[in-house]
């Protein structure tokens, strides 16, 4: 199932085993609502909105509760709106975006491996799904990385890391161990 279709409005199918995964309501409020006494509306009925999120070492479903109210007096339904994501319609929330990107580039863990790791957990999600995520993601990190190289292009002082590497490399006989 793929995770952009629907994002942000209530979804007919959940994309994880509810049984195995833990969830965590938010219920947010709707702004038309607010200073009016609780005589003014009437609530009579919730949307859903289900975002994955990722917490160190497990992962979290984040379901935003949205009232759907209707106001008396102008005979309107209101309902709040779903929380922006950083990625728009997307279902991964930052955390599990920033989650993903160290376990990949820190820590050097394929996409294959997150993705049996999200499986075993309970959650359905696609491989496809993950690397689109991944490339989304890292495309906002470029502006970061623009700045940086132009600092660093700017800068009268350069400076690097100079932690001797260990080669061993074979000469005529015997091998030497020399360093980078």
């Amino acid at each position: 199932m793929p995770l952009q279709a629907g994002a942000g409005e209530d979804e007919a199918g959940l994309f994880f085993d509810a049984a195995r995964v833990p969830v965590q309501t938010i219920h947010l409020s709707a702004p038309e609502a607010a200073g009016l006494r609780a005589d003014q509306y009437e609530i009579f009925g919730e949307k859903l909105t289900h975002h994955l999120a990722q917490r160190p070492g497990s992962y979290v479903v984040l379901k935003c509760v949205r009232p759907l109210i209707k106001l008396k007096a102008e005979q309107r339904l209101v309902c709040a709106p779903a929380p922006v994501n950083v990625l728009e319609g997307s279902r991964a929330d930052v955390s599990f975006l920033a989650g993903m990107l160290v376990d990949k580039f820190a820590y050097h863990l394929p996409l294959y491996r997150q993705h049996q790791r999200l499986e075993q957990s309970g959650i359905t999600v696609s491989r496809p799904w993950l690397t689109q995520c991944t490339h989304d993601a890292a495309r906002l990190l470029e502006p970061i990385h623009a700045a940086q190289l132009e600092s660093i292009r700017a800068s009268r002082v350069k400076t690097m890391d100079e932690t001797p590497i260990k080669a061993a490399r074979a000469g005529p006989g015997k091998m030497h161990t020399g360093y980078f």
